[in-house]
């Protein structure tokens, strides 16, 4: 196969317009047609959560009894069984669309370096139980239409920002970083806020939300392309932060969706400087404003917000 960078001379594929047509979305990702088996097996995954979604949502729309926490008020043993079984088939079957992406990707000549733990699981895993949360928490019809959604634009997006990863160019690479970023961030905003929304004990919010934050930092960290001994390490100091956090926030008098936005702020800040500490190993004047200081902007606001409300 002719490598990427060396065309033949008159070759006409390396006009403009097939490229632009083999690219996928007008993402920047070329190779569409090497690539389609994997493609396919990840919108697969996530039509396949979404469909399971709707069904559980049929389940618990209802009015709820009253009991607490809210997430109980609808819910029966077999709707925690099925969703057992739909985020272990989620992750599964993502981390299999990855695997298909990968030798998709080492045949198109583009493949990424591997750090020996590959969380392809990651975020399809964390979406598909923010979207059971939301959905058992509401349990409104409103979630008929916005839990499938989660579960399917995170999964989705997750795999397909992963995929654009091992475009070498530098259009690429940055449209890569802004569309996991963004796919990443959602997904914890959501987790965490329906964690927070129920207000749990602590001895059951607080490692919830050190899992989810776990989870997510050891997906963010794997765009540093460090060794996996590395990324375990630098993940379980940031999920401590993020536990310890949520036993802060327990004793905080707020309510709603600003819990989550707080406990995003705080990961926002952890994500950001374990990365750039990662791929650098220095952390310079600006990345300490771009994320510890616009992330605790981002706390004392909602903190006005609260002494104001």
């Amino acid at each position: 196969m002719r490598q990427r960078g060396a065309p033949y001379e008159d070759d006409p594929y390396e006009d403009d317009e097939y490229v632009d047509e083999h690219k996928v979305f007008g993402l920047g990702i070329e190779n569409a047609d090497e690539r389609q088996p994997a493609y396919g097996q990840g919108v697969v995954i996530s039509l396949l959560a979404a469909g399971v979604l709707i069904l559980l949502a049929i389940i618990v729309v209802g009015e709820g009894d009253g009991t607490n926490p809210p997430v109980l008020q609808r819910t029966t043993t077999l709707f925690w069984v099925i969703s057992g079984l739909v985020l272990v088939l989620t992750a599964a079957g993502a981390q299999y669309a990855e695997s298909v992406a990968a030798r998709a990707a080492e045949e198109a000549g583009s493949g990424r370096p591997s750090t020996g733990l590959s969380t392809a699981w990651a975020v399809p895993l964390v979406s598909v139980f923010a979207a059971l949360m939301l959905t058992a928490t509401f349990h409104n019809r409103w979630m008929l239409l916005f839990g499938p959604l989660i579960a399917f634009l995170g999964t989705a997006g997750a795999l397909l920002s992963r995929d654009l990863l091992d475009e070498a160019d530098e259009e690429s690479s940055r449209v890569a970083s802004t569309i996991h970023t963004l796919v990443v961030h959602t997904v914890a905003f959501l987790a965490f806020s329906a964690i927070y929304l129920n207000k749990f004990d602590d001895w059951l919010s607080v490692p919830l939300v050190t899992l989810t934050g776990g989870v997510l930092l050891l997906e963010t960290l794997e765009r540093a392309g460090v060794a996996a001994p590395t990324r375990v390490f630098y993940s379980i100091l940031g999920a401590w932060v993020m536990g310890t956090t949520m036993l802060a926030l327990n004793w905080w008098p707020t309510w709603g969706w600003t819990g989550g936005a707080v406990l995003l702020a705080v990961f926002y800040a952890i994500a950001g400087v374990l990365l750039v500490w990662c791929q650098r190993r220095d952390l310079r004047r600006r990345d300490m404003i771009e994320f510890v200081g616009v992330g605790s902007l981002a706390v004392f606001v909602l903190a006005l917000r609260d002494a104001f409300l």
